[in-house]
Formats: structure tokens, C-alpha cells, sequence
């Protein structure tokens, strides 16, 4: 089944139409996934590190995409922890991202689909990915996805709502709030942070947040996109 909604997205890239960006759009900071793709022959890392009160652990971690056309994209990212700084794997996720929506489209959505096979029990998510604005600096982000577990099983959902609001085309600050929910039970956490466009290519971030106890983290994103011929 994993197979084959892994190969239905890259039969699905083939219908591609722009959607490359002008400024990389990123992941980072937050918990939301962005609904953009990287864009055609563009390679991205989202690189950076979380502090975690609960656990006084350091947790290295980093992502890379890269478009196999305008709407599709492959990814793949993990996540150290551990008593020693980055001993051991947490995550190691390997996935596709595909945009649904037209360029032109105010609201923007994409599915992703990744498979985590760091953790000691293997799980895989699907998530639905929509976003658009309240005004030219005011914008949203939806994620809300299934956990599933080896089986296919139902484990848990997901979900995200980040709220984003744009100083200038360089600097940026987010608020959200994310968490799991079952038939039984609902979880609530929250962060912020900011962001800053160093140029179109590199951004750094910073974010503050609760999930079990306050958390903090700094990060950089940096994309080598096409040559231009």
C-alpha cells in the first residue's frame, strides 16, 4: 500500500506547471510543512538544533528536498538525540511532497507522504497541506494528517495552524499551535518564532515553545536552485 501511493505522487509530477519561487519558501521554523515545493532541479537544507527542557537534551536535525519538477519534490530528514550531544538517531524519515494547486491560486495545497524508519517502530504520515492569507502580510498554514502505524493502522491524527505575519520581504514572525488527537484523547502544544531572509537563497530562524515543557531552537535554511542558462 506504501508502494503505492509512494509511485501514484510520482506518476502525478509528470502533470507539473510552475511553481517555482522568487524566495525559498522553508519549513522552518515551526512544526508546519510549507505547501510549496522547492521547484524543478532545486536542492534545499533545513538545518538546526532544539533544546528541550523536559528531557535537558540537545536534538540536532536536518531536511533535504529536492524538485523533481515544479509541483514534486523528494525529502528525507532526521533527528539526533541522546546523553551525549547527537549519540542517537530519533528519526530518520525519507518522503514526496506534491503541490495540488495551480501558481496563480491564492489558496495553496499539497499532500505529503513520509515514512519514518529511525524510530524503533517504523510509522508513516500523510498530511494535507493548505495555505493562503488574510492579507498581503497576514497568511495562514493548515497541516492535518494521519499517523499511521506499520500496518497501516490507524495510530493517531495530526494537526497543525500556523499563523504567519511578514514585516517586509526579509523579516517574518509565526505563531502556532499543533498536537495529536485520537478517538480518547486531544493534545495541545504552542511555539513562535521569527525568521530572516539574509537573500533569496538563505534564511536563519529562531523559536521558543511548550510541548512537556518549554523548548527553544535556531536554525538555517540555504537552497541551490537551477542555473539559469
Amino acid at each position: 500500500m506504501k508502494k503505492l501511493l509512494f509511485i501514484a505522487l510520482v506518476l502525478t509530477a509528470t502533470m507539473a506547471s510552475a511553481q517555482y519561487t522568487e524566495y525559498l519558501a522553508s519549513d522552518r521554523p515551526g512544526q508546519a510543512l510549507s505547501s510549496s515545493t522547492v521547484g524543478e532541479k532545486v536542492f534545499q537544507v533545513q538545518t538546526g538544533i532544539d533544546f528541550t527542557e523536559s528531557t535537558s537534551e540537545f536534538y540536532p536535525s536536518s531536511y533535504f528536498r529536492y524538485g523533481f519538477s515544479e509541483r514534486f519534490e523528494v525529502n528525507s530528514g532526521f533527528v539526533l538525540s541522546g546523553d551525549t550531544f547527537g549519540g542517537d538517531l530519533e528519526s530518520f524519515t525519507v518522503g514526496a511532497r506534491y503541490n495540488l494547486s495551480k501558481k496563480e491560486n491564492k489558496v495553496q495545497s499539497s499532500l505529503q507522504l513520509s515514512h519514518d524508519l529511525g524510530s524503533s517502530i517504523s510509522s508513516t504520515q500523510l498530511i494535507y497541506i493548505l495555505s493562503s492569507s488574510f492579507s498581503e502580510k497576514l497568511g495562514y498554514t493548515v497541516n492535518l494528517g494521519l499517523h499511521l502505524n506499520d500496518n497501516l493502522g490507524f495510530d493517531n491524527g495530526i494537526y497543525i495552524f500556523n499563523l504567519s505575519y511578514a514585516f517586509n520581504d526579509k523579516v517574518g514572525v509565526f505563531a502556532e499551535t499543533y498536537g495529536t488527537f485520537s478517538n480518547n484523547s486531544f493534545q495541545m502544544n504552542f511555539d513562535a518564532g521569527v525568521y530572516y531572509l539574509l537573500n533569496n537563497n538563505l534564511q536563519l530562524d529562531a523559536l521558543i515553545g511548550k510541548n512537556e515543557g518549554f523548548f527553544g531552537g535556531a536554525g538555517v535554511t540555504w537552497r541551490i536552485p537551477t542555473q539559469k542558462k
